[in-house]
């Protein structure tokens, strides 16, 4: 069934890394069931080499089948098994993780598991572990998790010093800069990399919010430091030649407490899992071009 799955997923979209992003798996294991199934088969699905993917002939014929088996065997599996996975889940992340990360996540529980209900809480990592540990949490997906909480590592992803194409504002001494307010994690790596380096600045914006801090960086008239999947086409990234620091990484941990199998909280940190693990490898990829780029 998972080779079906992932055959007519990747029909649909026309597309290997769009069929994983939707099944939340990397793009390998993607490759791997088609390649299990056209050898059960004996023959080929899909046509290579070309730009646009396209099914065989036989492809095409097996679509049509494929489709049908898996409609009688979710109906099956719904009927004789009964199960439906109901209820709330309650996610603690900060504001960036959310706007950046989250979209794809819940679409892929959404569709997954369309009755349960995601309840997302955002605030800093030291708040948001604060109430993990009160028990207001299910799952937190954040930085700075302190040692006292059972986690894992999910991702990593370094911090840029980032300002407008157009602005001058690098030059300018002090420098301006716009970050998050006290009591985020970013501000304290931020302003003990420029300590270490001794270089001038004057923090003249504060936001709790990361649409705050892209808003105040579209002004053109500070810099600041964000992740680096979040540096778009407006901005430009400010290196050592510049005066700017290396700041370091951003480490983001998964915690959740009913670790059972097919708990709510277990659910969505699975499919969490296997979205970070994909984003890895296009990550990656993207951070090599950027740099080359720069």
């Amino acid at each position: 069934m998972n080779q079906l799955r992932a055959f007519v997923t990747v029909a649909e979209l026309k597309s290997f890394s769009k069929a994983s992003q939707k099944l939340c798996r990397v793009q390998s294991a993607i490759s791997q069931q088609i390649q299990k199934l056209e050898g059960h088969l004996g023959s080929d699905l899909f046509v290579r080499g070309k730009r646009m993917l396209e099914l065989t002939a036989h492809g095409d014929s097996m679509l049509a089948y494929a489709i049908k088996i898996l409609e009688v065997n979710d109906q099956a599996v719904a009927k004789l098994t009964d199960k439906s996975y109901k209820g709330v889940v309650r996610v603690g992340t900060s504001d960036t993780y959310a706007s950046n990360y989250f979209s794809e996540i819940i679409k892929c529980c959404a569709d997954r598991f369309p009755d349960i209900e995601i309840e997302v809480h955002c605030g800093y990592s030291s708040q948001i572990w604060q109430s993990y540990e009160a028990g207001e949490l299910d799952v937190v997906l954040t930085q700075g998790c302190p040692s006292s909480v059972p986690s894992e590592l999910l991702h990593s992803e370094p911090l840029k010093w980032v300002c407008t194409y157009e602005s001058k504002i690098v030059e300018k001494n002090p420098v301006p800069l716009a970050l998050f307010t006290k009591g985020c994690g970013d501000r304290d790596l931020i302003l003990n990399a420029l300590n270490r380096v001794k270089k001038a600045y004057r923090i003249s914006y504060h936001s709790t919010s990361h649409a705050g801090i892209l808003a105040a960086l579209s002004s053109g008239c500070y810099v600041s430091a964000v992740l680096l999947s979040t540096v778009h086409d407006e901005l430009r990234v400010l290196g050592e030649s510049e005066g700017f620091p290396l700041i370091g990484n951003l480490d983001i941990s998964l915690a959740y407490h009913d670790k059972s199998k097919g708990s709510l909280s277990s659910l969505f940190a699975d499919i969490s899992r296997s979205y970070f693990q994909s984003l890895s490898v296009g990550h990656v990829i993207c951070s090599t071009k950027r740099a080359c780029a720069t």
